[in-house]
């Protein structure tokens, strides 16, 4: 009779990861990048070359990576794997040639130029992959996760409108509360995906803080499709 637990329950097991392409979620440059102190013009070739060497094969590894994840992941919509697998390939293509022109660079000056640029003209952590992943979540919350909870809150609503004896105040306000959070889950993640895939490296250079509103809104989000799931899974306990 409540074959619709199914769907409470899978929404209750949302998490971050499950919604998107596994791609770094974090900003933060990995330990090896850091390992090697940042070269500066005191620098000299061969440091700056090193330099280089690690931070370029550190955002390929993890480029191809997450270009991997990405062309296997279910939540992406059709449009925006495509947005963000160009993204991620014109980073891989710009890393693999300034790994080669800084190791063949003659001059610390032009080499430096070149290291500045991995960061500053690409943005592969803090751009790239951290957008990839604000889209993947954001599509598997609105394609599917909010969705099966809009589809379960219906069918509980049904259930009390065909027997108005189970709908005790206590269940008609979690309901009501089911309800709502979903709702702010929408308002949440409409148009969150395209934002977050819009932000450019100009864009986060000019603004470092570009992405956290997108940030905050794809935790909100998550955090409401959360509870809107609670609330179904225990107003189907009770009507058990």
């Amino acid at each position: 009779m409540f074959r619709f637990i199914t769907v409470a329950a899978a929404a209750g097991a949302l998490t971050l990861g499950s919604l998107a392409c596994a791609v770094p979620a974090s900003a933060a440059v990995p330990a090896a990048a850091t390992a090697t102190p940042a070269p500066n013009a005191h620098s000299s070739l061969s440091e700056i070359q090193r330099a280089g060497a690690i931070a370029t094969a550190n955002r390929i590894r993890d480029l191809t990576t997450g270009i991997a994840k990405v062309n296997t992941t279910s939540t992406l919509s059709a449009e925006d794997k495509s947005t963000v697998l160009a993204t991620l390939n014109h980073d891989m293509s710009g890393m693999q040639g300034l790994q080669s022109k800084i190791a063949a660079d003659t001059a610390a000056s032009v080499a430096l130029t070149d290291y500045r640029s991995i960061f500053t003209g690409y943005r592969v952590y803090v751009v790239g992959l951290q957008q990839s992943h604000i889209a993947a979540a954001a599509d598997g919350l609105a394609d599917t996760a909010i969705p099966k909870l809009q589809t379960a809150a219906s069918k509980i609503a049904a259930v009390f409108a065909a027997d108005p004896s189970k709908a005790t105040p206590d269940l008609q306000a979690k309901l009501a509360d089911m309800q709502a959070k979903t709702a702010d889950a929408v308002s949440k993640t409409n148009g969150l995906a395209a934002a977050a895939l819009a932000v450019t490296p100009d864009a986060y250079n000019a603004n470092h803080a570009v992405l956290v509103d997108d940030r905050a809104a794809l935790r909100e989000a998550l955090a409401d499709s959360k509870a809107a799931a609670q609330d179904g899974r225990a107003i189907l306990a009770a009507l058990q």
